[in-house]
């Protein structure tokens, strides 16, 4: 059975050069997400970051869907923080454990998550912790598509799904 795609707009923004940005729900039956960001093939959604405690490192999770050729994320940056890393999760010995990586596969025609227990941004010395809802501004630079700009959205400082 084959993926069915229902868009349905939600803003759209108009800049000063005349170029639209326009943010949208997909659905594909298994799959809603909110795109915030698109670069070449690839949409970037569902953007939120966890912080446990002020001082303490955040964790950013986000959905890339990409419709075109495999593609890596290779780096993170926000002007929030000192340091950004790319993560993932791994078992040592029965505890789970988060170790950075050099890159996040994304492969062809795929939704690539990044959350809770696997792939995850990590944001270290964050410089104002950023209150329930506020934007959290990132770069991210993928391998061929390139960077772009996306917003997470902050949610609870103590939310214990944090990372």
């Amino acid at each position: 059975m084959k993926p069915i795609y229902l868009i349905a707009a939600l803003a759209v923004l108009a800049t000063a050069g005349g170029a639209y940005t326009v943010m949208h729900m997909m659905y594909d039956g298994h799959h809603d997400m909110t795109v915030q960001a698109t670069a070449g093939s690839l949409s970037i959604g569902n953007a939120t970051a966890r912080f446990l405690l002020e001082g303490r490192p955040g964790a950013v999770f986000l959905s890339i869907d990409n419709k075109g050729s495999a593609d890596k994320l290779v780096a993170a940056s926000s002007r929030l923080s000192q340091r950004v890393e790319l993560h993932t999760h791994t078992m040592d010995n029965g505890v789970m454990r988060m170790r950075p990586v050099e890159a996040i596969e994304v492969p062809a025609n795929t939704i690539t998550e990044l959350k809770s227990g696997g792939y995850h941004i990590m944001m270290f010395d964050v410089k104002t912790m950023p209150e329930k809802g506020s934007p959290v501004p990132l770069t991210l630079t993928f391998e061929n598509a390139g960077e772009v700009q996306i917003e997470a959205t902050a949610g609870d400082i103590g939310d214990k799904h944090s990372h």
